[in-house]
C-alpha cells in the first residue's frame, strides 16, 4: 500500500518546497536558476539534508512557488533579523523570547491578540 503524502500542516520546509515545486510543474534546475543556486543545493533542501537558505532566498522561493512567505519562513526556522537586533540589545526582551517555547496556547493567543488590538 502506498504511503500518503504528508499533510501541509506536518510537512518539513524540505517536503513543503517539493509539493509546491511539483504543484507548479516546474524542474528543480528552474527554480534554482531563479535563485542563483544550483541544483543539487535545492535537491538536499527538498530530501532534508542541507541547511535552510538565508531570509531573503526563502522570501524569493515563496515568491517563485506561489506561497505564503511567512509560513514558509517559519518552516525554515528562521527568524527575523530585527528580533534577533532587538534581543541582543536588550535582555528582558531576550528573557521574554526564551519563555515562550513554555508558554500555554492560551497564553500565546492572548499575546497575539493583545498585539493585534496594539495596532
Amino acid at each position: 500500500m502506498a504511503e500518503a503524502a504528508p499533510s501541509p500542516a506536518v510537512e518539513t520546509f524540505g517536503q513543503r518546497i517539493q509539493r509546491l515545486r511539483r504543484e507548479r510543474n516546474l524542474t528543480q534546475r528552474q527554480v534554482a536558476s531563479e535563485l542563483g543556486l544550483d541544483f543539487t543545493y535545492l535537491s538536499k533542501l527538498e530530501n532534508g539534508r542541507g541547511e535552510a537558505p538565508g531570509e531573503e532566498t526563502v522570501r524569493k522561493l515563496a515568491a517563485i512557488l506561489q506561497t505564503d512567505e511567512e509560513e514558509l519562513l517559519a518552516l525554515a526556522g528562521k527568524v527575523p533579523t530585527e528580533l534577533r537586533e532587538r534581543a541582543q540589545r536588550d535582555v528582558e526582551f531576550a528573557r521574554f523570547l526564551r519563555r515562550l517555547p513554555a508558554a500555554t496556547d492560551q497564553e500565546l493567543q492572548d499575546i497575539y491578540k493583545r498585539l493585534r488590538g496594539s495596532r
